[in-house]
């Protein structure tokens, strides 16, 4: 069995993507800011975030918050896979609104 890595380029009406450019393997980690005009505000996001992150997810997903400033978070998550990034990061409007 060999590796090979060609790259595939489709076109589908005038738009194209190279296969492999939109899922890269080891693309794990997401960082994402936060910020609300109080620090309950987002104490209180953050404790959604962390509830939605360890029910959703397998325990080896990480997240971490560090603190900008005192109304604002930068969020870092680190996934097992490409997979449960993207399926996160399709819910995170989702989950900031």
């Amino acid at each position: 069995m060999s590796n090979n890595n060609n790259t595939d380029i489709k076109d589908c009406c005038g738009a194209f993507a190279e296969i492999g450019s939109i899922i890269q393997p080891d693309d794990t980690e997401l960082s994402f800011p936060i910020t609300f005009d109080s620090q309950q505000a987002a104490d209180e996001k953050r404790s959604e975030l962390e509830a939605y992150v360890n029910e959703q997810f397998d325990e080896e997903v990480t997240i971490t918050f560090t603190a900008q400033d005192e109304h604002a978070y930068l969020v870092t998550l680190s996934f097992t896979c490409t997979a449960e990034k993207m399926i996160f990061e399709m819910n995170l409007r989702h989950l900031l609104a």
